[in-house]
């Protein structure tokens, strides 16, 4: 599995040199800029009672400790007061437990640094900054003063890279300690505010992944600090992590995003360590709950209900570690349930000594590491569920505390799905004409596709916003054979979290078997459809720039979705289907002039058309001449004379108002 892990970073950093596939980092983080969002609606609600913490002007006391697995996004305000970084379950490889904190050129609306331009000089990005913390007292089991030969230490892990883009050698991330905090110095005729002084106590240079683990035969490296210097020991010690992160200079800007990740865990400051204190004793799973499907992260219903013994995965792939530096007889068992409903089944591995990573890092015990599936989720008729899987692994010893628990839902709604919804990087390809299919297989066929739902990435100036053909091609041997359905799109965003944008097929697609979705580029731009890293159906992944269809050089998935079955409901709203015609005219019509207007009735809705709507022009057969967004005037200068069809679709792809129209010349 290392073997395997380290060809694939390779691969990530040199493979565009050789094709015409390329992935980017990200130039929004969707999760950061939905919690970011949601939090400025619990402010302005008052709604932040689960946030609380004593104010930072109140220090903590020790010990401190922090391994980012609450999967919360920002840090948390019980011991950092900034939310800078990304604490995640997706961008570390091999983390010490569920989880870490990401440092890269993404602040904390989820947006790139204003400072991110191209070019090589480097700047500062995230701050990962601690509360004060009482590093003058202990309080247990008595209250007694700290000094210097406490023995104080400051552990963490880090690593570069992981599942984002390296680190160059001009980047580094930085550690410091709070010497002397900010306060007011009062002049006989002025006062002058003194901001935080700060000293640098470790720094480290950027380098990709697999040249680390190459260096020190590990995913993460322990850092062990201890704290000497009186200075320190006060009521209001402070550390902080912070990155320098430089963008390459690029003069396509569609490339450009963010960059330069570092990743940290099991951040412990304590007193009473050693230098050989590095153990922080934990029974642990390394990564969240897999797919209960062998293919899909998430499919329909009806067709997991039409072959469920052939979707559903025989065993599961399982990752735990013991931390300590004992062995610990444990169980592990996972459970499946039906919230609200009657099906309830569960795998039980029995008891299994769990030797320390020093000796095994990772639990290789069949029954533990591979458990089955000994059952199958029940079909039905119905056209969606959901179930509530839950992992737990604990030592059986009375009295002991050391375990973990982990879950997630196996979904079944109307969409077919390799991604876990969440993006790591960007994915594109490089020349006008480059063509990208996804794969699909349908068990009940034929069905109907209904819709195409995409995430796409935006990049520095929306450099991504140029037209593309959405296609669907049925299979020939094994590859896209012919194309079934074509159809003239814009990229369009949806900055929060699984919301992907979904484009309608007008009308609906009778696809049977096997079937690929996806576009034909019409620029040299990249279209940056979001990919994900952490799960794989790279053997789904179809690119075509010579002719020929080859198979993706990158590990990961495409965050394209087929929606398939019953037709979807409609809504009104932006971004959503407009369910009835506009009403507008055209003028002057005939036209002999080179400028196209139209006009609304005074008292008609123009659902924002700026933002919502695509206007296209095609002649008598069909041939679309002209395609943009919306707008009032047109210049029809390049159209010779004959009668045209001017369109308007809403940003799903539905027709909402379509007129004819007669140049004139």
């Amino acid at each position: 599995m290392r073997i395997i892990l380290i060809s694939f970073f390779f691969i990530f950093t040199v493979v565009s040199g050789f094709t015409q596939e390329i992935l980017t980092g990200l130039q929004v983080n969707p999760v950061v800029k939905a919690r970011a969002m949601e939090l400025s609606r619990l402010q302005s609600e008052k709604s932040f009672d689960y946030l609380k913490a004593d104010p930072d002007t109140i220090p903590i006391p020790l010990p401190f400790f922090d391994d980012f697995s609450a999967n919360d996004v920002f840090p948390s305000a019980l011991r950092w007061i900034d939310r800078f970084a990304f604490e995640n379950n997706d961008m570390p490889v091999y983390p010490v437990n569920i989880g870490a904190m990401t440092l890269d050129a993404i602040n904390d609306s989820g947006n790139m640094y204003p400072d991110a331009v191209p070019g090589p000089q480097a700047f500062i990005a995230d701050h990962l900054t601690s509360r004060y913390i009482r590093l003058d007292s202990v309080f247990t089991p008595v209250a007694r003063a700290l000094t210097p030969a406490d023995s104080v230490y400051l552990s963490f892990f880090y690593q570069p890279q992981g599942r984002g883009k390296p680190p160059q050698t001009a980047d580094s991330l930085v550690l410091q300690f709070l010497t002397i905090p900010a306060h007011d110095s009062i002049l006989p005729d002025t006062t002058i505010v003194v901001p935080d002084l700060w000293a640098k106590i470790w720094v480290t240079k950027g380098m990709a992944l697999d040249t680390f683990y190459l260096q020190n035969n590990k995913w993460f490296v322990q850092v062990m600090l201890p704290i000497t210097d009186p200075i320190y020991f006060t009521s209001k010690f402070r550390f902080r992590f912070f990155n320098y992160v430089s963008l390459a200079s690029s003069q396509e800007p569609s490339w450009q995003s963010n960059t330069d990740q570092w990743n940290l865990d099991n951040v412990y400051l304590n007193a009473g360590r050693s230098i050989n204190d590095t153990i922080y004793p934990e029974l642990r799973f390394i990564y969240r709950p897999p797919s209960m499907l062998k293919r899909y992260e998430s499919m329909p219903y009806p067709q997991y209900s039409d072959d469920p013994t052939n979707e559903v995965s025989d065993t599961l792939d399982i990752l735990m570690s013991n931390h300590d530096l004992v062995e610990h007889m444990s169980s592990y068992k996972y459970y499946v349930t039906e919230p609200g409903g009657s099906f309830s089944k569960f795998y039980d591995g029995g008891n299994y000594e769990i030797q320390p990573f020093t000796i095994n890092p990772y639990v290789t015990w069949q029954k533990f590491a591979h458990p089955a599936v000994p059952f199958l989720m029940p079909i039905s008729q119905a056209d969606s569920a959901a179930f509530l899987v839950k992992h737990v692994v604990y030592d059986v010893t009375p009295g002991s505390t050391i375990g973990d628990t982990m879950q997630a839902y196996q979904k079944f709604f109307n969409y077919f799905a390799y991604d876990d919804g969440t993006p790591e990087a960007s994915y594109g390809l490089s020349f006008t004409g480059s063509k990208l299919a996804y794969r699909f297989k349908l068990n009940k066929s034929p069905d109907t596709l209904r819709a195409i739902s995409m995430y796409f990435n935006k990049t520095r100036g929306n450099g991504s916003q140029q037209l593309f053909y959405l296609c669907v091609w049925n299979d020939n041997a094994g590859k896209p054979g012919d194309t079934i359905y074509s159809d003239l799109r814009f990229p369009w965003y949806a900055d929060n979290l699984n919301k992907f944008y979904t484009y309608h097929l007008d009308p609906p697609l009778r696809i049977t078997g096997t079937f690929y979705v996806g576009w034909i580029q019409t620029t040299n731009d990249n279209l940056n459809i979001g990919f994900d890293r952490y799960n794989n159906s790279q053997n789904e992944i179809f690119y075509n720039t010579t002719g020929v269809w080859n198979n993706s050089a990158f590990t990961g998935s495409l965050m394209i979705r087929p929606i398939v079955g019953k037709p979807i409901p409609l809504v009104d709203g932006i971004g959503d289907i407009h369910t009835r015609d506009l009403t507008f005219t055209l003028f002057p019509n005939p036209c002999s002039e080179n400028k196209l207007y139209i006009q609304f009735p005074e008292n008609a809705e123009n659902f924002r058309l700026s933002e919502t709507a695509i206007l296209t022009i095609s002649d008598l057969i069909g041939r679309v001449r002209l395609t943009s967004r919306f707008t009032n005037e047109i210049d029809v200068s390049s159209l010779r004379s004959g009668l045209y069809f001017l369109e308007l679709k809403n940003l799903s792809g539905v027709r909402i108002g379509m007129k004819k129209f007669i140049i004139s010349r």
